[in-house]
């Protein structure tokens, strides 16, 4: 007989819920694991630095991106500058290595 019912653990929570692959419905979350969460004032401050966190992370990539423009802009402009000071030399013909 086949297994319709399987148990694995929440990505996000860790919690174990149980899925009926005939229905597609996940159909209880062990009342077991709940135990130690804490309370609604402890998983909001929780969730608070958990958003802070991820709003630091954003602010210093955001940050970094903008420093990379400018860092690339000065480079293209160091480039151009050489550029226009090797434009007096010709290279040099590759039949003439010879």
């Amino acid at each position: 007989m086949k297994k319709t019912v399987f148990t694995f653990a929440c990505p996000c929570c860790g919690k174990s819920v149980e899925v009926d692959t005939r229905s597609g419905k996940a159909r209880a979350v062990r009342p077991e694991e709940n135990k130690g969460q804490g309370d609604l004032d402890t998983l909001l401050a929780a969730h608070k630095r958990e958003s802070d966190r991820l709003d630091d992370l954003f602010s210093s990539a955001r940050d970094r991106h903008e420093h990379e423009g400018d860092h690339l802009e000065r480079e293209l402009r160091r480039a151009k500058k050489e550029a226009e000071k090797d434009s007096d030399e010709r290279p040099p013909n590759i039949f003439d290595l010879d």
